[in-house]
């Protein structure tokens, strides 16, 4: 039971994080954009077949993932194929869903133990939409998490795009991913960013090329 606890967790940090950095990443779609009709998916594989796989969400529902040629696969940026994947394993999908209501993946990235325990150790995380600042707190809101105050003090570090900033260039409707730790019934934040950013090595977010 606590192995089954600790993976659940781990999955819910690796969805957290990868939603905060897709959110960061976010621009609005046209119809005729690539990224419009885009869609993600997490969860541990139950069953793999020649054109699909089945995955258990963080819910417990089940969900049928469809493969086809143009699908990639991928574990630490490295190419994988679809018979690399197997019950157990943790994976984040990317595609849409057809017409006929069933979700087609464009891009599966299958996670490690490692990886997972990567992730937990950077400590907890916040993320979100700014809908307020004041006094040392700045306010977010995402579907995932719902309204959360993020506590920031002298040590606390912004940046921007890479680059340092401080708390007064941030504004309302920012997006954010807040790096810190639970204390006292508060989140207080080590780390503040906003931008454009991607996944480095070692989990943490940075700058885009």
């Amino acid at each position: 039971m606590r192995a089954s606890v600790s993976g659940k967790l781990a999955l819910a940090v690796l969805a957290m994080a990868l939603s905060a950095a897709a959110a960061q990443q976010r621009v609005e779609p046209t119809p005729q954009s690539p990224e419009a009709g885009r869609e993600r998916s997490f969860g541990t594989i139950s069953s793999v077949g020649v054109d699909r796989f089945e995955i258990k969400r963080m819910d417990g529902s089940s969900q049928t993932i469809l493969v086809d040629d143009q699908t990639k696969y991928q574990q630490a940026r490295q190419p994988i194929h679809l018979e690399d994947l197997k019950a157990g394993d943790r994976v984040a999908v990317v595609g849409h869903t057809n017409d006929n209501k069933v979700f087609v993946a464009s891009t599966v990235r299958r996670f490690t133990e490692e990886d997972a325990q990567r992730f937990q150790n950077q400590g907890e995380r916040a993320f979100g939409e700014i809908v307020s600042i004041a006094n040392g707190q700045i306010k977010v809101q995402n579907p995932r998490q719902g309204e959360r105050i993020i506590v920031v003090n002298e040590q606390t570090e912004f940046v921007k795009d890479g680059q340092p900033i401080t708390l007064k260039d941030l504004k309302v409707g920012d997006r954010v991913f807040a790096l810190g730790k639970e204390s006292q019934g508060q989140f207080v934040a080590t780390r503040v960013m906003t931008g454009q950013f991607r996944r480095r090595g070692q989990g943490s977010p940075e700058r885009q090329p």
